[in-house]
């Protein structure tokens, strides 16, 4: 497994949120634009078949490309000077009344450029009969959300409500506060660049007490530098990367998430969730806890599933049970930590690799884990920049462990 495909996505997203190749304005922004965004450098070798030396069928771990909708599938056309209520390719309308006219089966493409966001923008499912509504960059270009224009902590949201919404290819940035806010179900969230937002980047929340934000897809998303460090009260202690604070059966899958105050990926009060093929690294600023997953919290959390995932260099740990009852870690790897993993009297633990000088904190049931075997955990590389990053020493004890295993 070559891990060389997200790294080289990292580079082409992770610069400052005013860089120029984001803050073009211009509502016919070019393909280069578009290639800006966070799947677009992962190149041929980021394909769903794992890439050139990963074998067939093997599923790669980060952000994967993703196939933009044919242009022709088209019924709405928004675009950031757009105006009018035609929201037609040739007079495009502005982003609010696309939203508002938009009805389950119709494609929202949106013009590339940036959108200010000075007001509430709700995203709304209305069903999939006869499919979702889907909202997307228009092909070849690159749309952005951006609330640059409103003082930090302004109560102004991008919200995902009713059902079947998909999110698709575009760029949120420089919220307020959380930049995504998902409070309904069977959403899905796909290929977005979500940064430099001050609450989390994608926030999963409904009812604490009724879970109804259920189903939820997160996936080849890339999230990072959400931040409220200086800013708040609990100095960035709650601004995750991904946050899912409430429902039943939500997923993370192959996304890079990294450089968040508070967690990369955080399960916290949800049931059955499942985080796989993702990648955290980075994360822990200000006061922010600094786990790069952790799979529960207060209570209902119960039976958050994290496998083939990789988490180095936060502050914290790498994989936290944090209280969540029934979490299974399984063929995960962890480096640079601050401990590697942490369980709780029923975490269930197998097939995990870490390479931390603290590899194993807290309780569980552990099996095959590479601090069970004993001696030292070695990698073919541990620059990030290698294509062999955290890859266990062939022929060494651990090469069936980790998230790499079988690769």
């Amino acid at each position: 497994m070559r891990l060389l495909p997200f790294l080289l996505a990292l580079a082409a997203c992770s610069g400052p949120a005013d860089a120029p190749d984001a803050s073009s304005s211009d509502a016919d922004a070019s393909s280069s634009t578009r290639d800006a965004g966070p799947d677009a450098a992962l190149g041929d070798a980021g394909s769903s078949d794992g890439g050139s030396d990963a074998g067939p069928g093997v599923r790669p771990i980060g952000p994967r490309p993703v196939t933009p909708t044919p242009l022709e599938r088209g019924t709405l056309f928004a675009a950031p000077d757009g105006a009018g209520t035609d929201c037609s390719q040739a007079a495009p309308c502005d982003l609010w009344e696309a939203t508002d006219q938009a009805e389950a089966g119709d494609v929202v493409f949106l013009r590339g450029g940036v959108y200010d966001i000075d007001r509430n923008l709700y995203f709304r499912g209305r069903g999939t009969d006869p499919g979702p509504a889907i909202f997307e960059s228009y092909p070849g270009e690159l749309a952005i959300l951006d609330g640059s224009s409103l003082a930090p902590l302004t109560e102004v949201y991008i919200r995902v409500l009713g059902d079947a919404t998909h999110l698709r290819l575009f760029e949120v940035r420089n919220m307020p506060v959380s930049a995504l806010s998902v409070r309904s179900s069977d959403h899905v969230l796909e290929g977005l660049h979500v940064h430099h937002n001050v609450g989390s980047g994608i926030h999963v929340h409904e009812s604490y007490d009724t879970p109804s934000s259920n189903r939820n897809l997160i996936t080849d998303c890339v999230v990072h530098d959400n931040s409220a460090a200086g800013i708040d009260a609990a100095d960035g202690g709650n601004s995750d990367g991904i946050s899912m604070s409430s429902g039943i059966d939500n997923r993370i899958e192959n996304c890079l998430v990294h450089s968040n105050s508070d967690d990369g990926v955080d399960t916290w009060r949800t049931l059955d969730s499942y985080v796989g093929y993702s990648i955290t690294y980075g994360n822990g600023i200000g006061s922010g806890n600094g786990q790069g997953f952790k799979a529960g919290g207060a209570p209902p959390s119960r039976g958050t599933t994290v496998e083939h995932c990789i988490s180095y260099s936060n502050r914290s740990a790498g994989f936290d049970q944090n209280s969540g009852v029934a979490v299974r870690f399984v063929h995960n790897t962890s480096w640079d930590n601050g401990v590697g993993f942490y369980g709780g009297s029923d975490t269930e633990l197998r097939f995990n690799l870490a390479g931390d000088d603290d590899p194993r904190g807290g309780s569980g049931t552990d099996e095959e884990n590479s601090w069970q075997r004993g001696g030292p955990v070695t990698f073919v590389s541990t620059d990030p920049s290698s294509p062999d990053f955290l890859v266990p020493t062939p022929g060494g004890p651990f090469e069936d462990l980790g998230a790499h295993a079988g690769r």
